[in-house]
């Protein structure tokens, strides 16, 4: 049985739910085709998990702008690809307002945030309403 079998299996006798808590349980089995995709080692998840809440925590701080007469909330801290370590679970994070001020790092920020933008796309390209906006983007883009 794949990974995807067993997470369909799941859903199918949840109602059509599939809950992380769920996948979690059947992936504890060694025999499970899910339990090598998680981390069993207590101490390692548990500081794994702690780095999850510090990007929360980081992530977490916004500050309200002005922005062509508008307010708008904007994250104190962003994380530009520049400073990523391939492989690593820690990716740093600058104070955004340093990032504005540089023109390299801010034409990376903006670069960063398109790839993003398309990803989201790609990834909601099923839903067939949005097709309008992403007509009206792409039109600004140009």
């Amino acid at each position: 049985m794949t990974q995807l079998e067993a997470l369909k299996e799941i859903a199918k006798r949840d109602g059509g739910l599939l809950r992380p808590q769920a996948v979690v349980d059947a992936a504890r089995p060694e025999s499970s085709p899910l339990h090598g995709a998680f981390c069993w080692d207590n101490t390692e998840a548990a500081n794994k998990y702690r780095l999850l809440q510090a990007q929360q925590i980081i992530r977490s701080f916004r500050v309200e702008v002005v922005c062509n007469r508008t307010k708008i909330e904007v994250p104190v801290f962003i994380g530009v690809s520049s400073d990523r370590t391939e492989g690593k679970a820690e990716n740093p994070y600058r104070l955004a307002v340093d990032v504005a001020k540089d023109t390299d790092l801010l034409a990376i920020a903006e670069h960063d945030a398109l790839e993003q933008l398309q990803g989201l796309r790609k990834r909601l390209s099923y839903l067939k309403r949005l097709d309008d906006i992403w007509a009206a983007i792409d039109a600004h883009g140009k």
